[in-house]
């Protein structure tokens, strides 16, 4: 088997769940939820609220009613961490189901996931961890938050197959044996040209 073909096997990704996969969609999801803060952001802005006042509703689950503020405040990147970390492990087990799969219409999919994880969520899991968020989230822009979200999932196996390039090994370039040159071929036309064309120009011939 040639180089060549040997480089390709090489970039093909290999079966089973790899590491990759998880990354792949740890890397979507923490994108989707940067999407989705500044989705909300944006509807708190429209709204003539602070652009924090969703990372500090979602801060509450650590500090209490006290850190829901119309402004910035230390304990908003709490909340900011809480949903980039809720959404990028949630974009990993995404990852680890779809892996390179390059699915038509995925990112409806991805739409759909979102708009599922939103009910679970804003249904049932806040409900019984911190009821705060129920009471005071912008549920619109929330719910839109989430399909941006779900849609930015549909390019984790692209990020997995860019993984599988970054790690195949370079085809190595041909060697050439010690002594010779890449013009050694030609060598011998091309010494024999400016002997021909002075034999030709003194009329002398060869016996």
């Amino acid at each position: 088997m040639d180089a060549e073909n040997t480089a390709g096997l090489a970039q093909l990704p290999s079966p089973g769940l790899k590491l990759r996969h998880a990354l792949a969609g740890l890397e979507a999801g923490v994108l989707g939820a940067l999407l989705m803060l500044a989705c909300v952001m944006l509807g708190a802005s429209f709204e003539r609220h602070s652009i924090w006042v969703v990372p500090n509703l979602f801060a509450t689950t650590f500090f209490g009613s006290q850190a829901y503020e119309n402004q910035f405040s230390r304990d908003s990147w709490a909340g900011v961490a809480l949903l980039i970390a809720i959404y990028g492990l949630i974009g990993a087990v995404w990852g680890c189901v779809w892996r390179e799969q390059s699915k038509r219409g995925l990112a409806i999919y991805g739409a759909m996931t979102g708009i599922v994880v939103y009910f679970a969520f804003f249904h049932f899991i806040w409900n019984h961890v911190n009821g705060l968020i129920i009471l005071y989230a912008p549920n619109r822009q929330l719910a839109l938050g989430h399909v941006l979200w779900g849609i930015a999932l549909a390019k984790s196996p692209a990020y997995a197959r860019r993984i599988v390039a970054a790690e195949a090994p370079e085809t190595p370039a041909p060697e050439i044996p010690a002594g010779e040159s890449p013009a050694a071929e030609n060598s011998g036309t091309d010494s024999a040209s400016p002997t021909s064309s002075a034999e030709i120009r003194t009329g002398e011939v060869i016996q």
